[in-house]
């Protein structure tokens, strides 16, 4: 068969130069120098925004990035599994790239954790041809380069000690470079944290590596921690109603937005018309599900807080349960994170023939009926029923409200929200928050008909979201660097007459708290409160009603 050659200028080049073997170091060479230079746009832009003018530290940066990833193809690259781990490197950083190009997300151990706990219906929202597009342009390179480049095998020993030599030369390298540099290095890396997160593939790799041993540690659980085995319930004065509370676990709902906190627009045009309390200065324990739901139902708090030991403690709805309050937790998200394993569990968003859901997921109109059948099942208990919406969960928020919510128009109707018009992805959200209006006002009614119960409803939403603010969307960045738009929650409470009467609530007090900040590390204690549960784990100075009530 004739060679293939290409002939340029007189001169013919052989494509099969091009499979002339290579030193397997030196394919592993070329691969980082490609991932270094395709994959770090945002890196590279961070730099200078970071450092700008400093193109000495920009450089030393970026040698240290090459050097990293070079570092990792050389590790985990080894014999037949080098092209093979090559290009699954570049497509973890391709996809990466996508993600932080058009969110303005990083990539960090709690981002991969909430892609790990995200389900069929979410990932759907956030996958398009673009991404699809981005990702085959990018792999071009690697796929060409392993298909026309050959490989030499080296006997074993030559391999091993070439190996060798050059981790030595890269760690020498590493050593040099911080050495040179670190009295400009220190200071950058300890004020610019989140660059590192943007460094491609070696973030994902190393957030990876971190999340498999979080994963790894909960195959070998610690044992479980019975807490709040001394918790009863005190008897209330002037009435034999059982309490039912219902609270609302609200979903990517930022303070800022709602009418309630001072928002410009109608956002609450139900709840404006009702005798709410609106607590307007709350922030949130994390800004992914993942970590804030449980974190806020633990009595760790944010500064203490540690997944592997929540996950094996009794959270603040089984110290509930124990006392004899019974516990029910409806969800139309993704799950309850572990916090409602050993109560009672509804999972609505599995209820497809209903109208109100589509390809996995679900208006939280379905809610209501949920809560009706719940309530009629007892009549005589103290009931705590949590609710789990889906709230204003992106990108997709024009999915979040029906027809009749759509106060705001025209809305992004793409998941790709840098494609969008800052206003209509705002209206998008906005009518995602009036149809949490909606829900929230359509349950105080049902509260307000029951005669047979004092009651109370108790809304937190989990984390808040960035629209487009500096280029940022979603949510989900590590707390150091998220901004407000991603922490700052809103919190409402409502009560019933009777409720106001058993528990001797001051209006005029929980007005003048609604300024005062809070966070989700009151929830854990307040929820105790709410039934007034005696037990040593209970703080009352954590528990943001307590400071109300009017001692008899």
């Amino acid at each position: 068969m004739a060679e293939a050659a290409l002939t340029v200028n007189h001169t013919t080049f052989s494509l099969r130069a091009l499979q002339h073997a290579w030193h397997p170091l030196w394919f592993a060479v070329l691969m980082a120098i490609g991932m270094t230079l395709m994959l770090n746009a945002p890196f590279l832009s961070a730099l200078q925004a970071k450092v700008p003018g400093q193109y000495l530290l920009q450089a030393f940066l970026l040698s240290m990035l090459l050097l990293l990833n070079l570092l990792l193809l050389v590790l985990l690259s080894v014999n037949r599994l080098q092209k093979p781990i090559s290009i699954a490197l570049f497509a973890v950083g391709a996809i990466s790239l996508y993600f932080i190009d058009n969110f303005g997300i990083v990539i960090d151990k709690s981002m991969l954790q909430n892609a790990i706990e995200t389900d069929a219906a979410e990932a759907q929202g956030i996958l398009s041809l673009n991404l699809y597009w981005q990702v085959i342009t990018i792999m071009l390179f690697p796929f060409l380069a392993s298909t026309l480049i050959k490989i030499r095998r080296l006997p074993r020993m030559q391999l091993l000690k070439h190996w060798l030599l050059c981790l030595v030369l890269i760690m020498l390298a590493l050593s040099s470079i911080v050495v040179v540099e670190y009295a400009q290095l220190a200071p950058f890396f300890r004020n610019n944290r989140e660059v590192k997160h943007m460094a491609l593939p070696f973030s994902a790799v190393s957030a990876a590596v971190s999340m498999g041993n979080t994963l790894l540690q909960q195959q070998f659980p610690t044992e479980f921690t019975l807490l709040g085995q001394d918790a009863v319930q005190a008897p209330y004065v002037g009435t034999n109603k059982p309490r039912l509370i219902i609270m609302v676990l609200g979903e990517t709902a930022r303070a800022d937005h709602f009418q309630l906190n001072g928002y410009q627009r109608a956002t609450n045009p139900k709840l404006s018309q009702l005798p709410v309390f609106s607590f307007q200065q709350v922030s949130s324990c994390g800004t992914a599900t993942a970590h804030s739901v449980p974190c806020m139902f633990s009595n760790m708090g944010r500064q203490h807080y540690d997944e592997r030991i929540a996950k094996n403690s009794s959270n603040v709805l089984d110290i509930l349960q124990r006392s004899g309050v019974a516990v029910t937790w409806l969800d139309n998200n993704s799950g309850c994170k572990g916090v409602c394993d050993r109560v009672a569990t509804e999972l609505l968003f599995q209820k497809q023939q209903s109208e109100d859901c589509q390809n996995g997921q679900c208006l939280d109109s379905i809610i209501l009926p949920a809560v009706d059948k719940q309530i009629a099942l007892d009549l005589t208990t103290d009931r705590l029923i949590v609710v789990h919406q889906l709230g204003s969960h992106g990108p997709e928020y024009f999915k979040r409200s029906a027809e009749q919510d759509k106060h705001f128009l025209p809305e992004c109707g793409d998941k790709q929200l840098q494609l969008c018009e800052p206003s209509s992805i705002i209206n998008a959200y906005d009518n995602s928050i009036v149809a949490t209006d909606h829900l929230l006002a359509d349950l105080i009614d049902r509260l307000q008909q029951q005669t047979d119960f004092q009651t109370a409803l108790f809304y937190v939403s989990d984390h808040g979201e960035s629209l487009g603010e500096n280029g940022v969307y979603l949510h989900g960045l590590p707390y150091f660097m998220a901004p407000d738009a991603q922490t700052h929650v809103p919190l409402i409470w409502w009560m019933s007459p009777d409720y106001v009467t058993a528990h001797t609530l001051t209006a005029t007090c929980l007005r003048d708290k609604e300024t005062e900040p809070f966070s989700h590390d009151n929830v854990f204690h307040s929820l105790l409160g709410m039934f007034n549960v005696q037990t040593a784990v209970y703080q009352r100075n954590k528990d943001m009603f307590q400071s109300c009530v009017n001692e008899r």
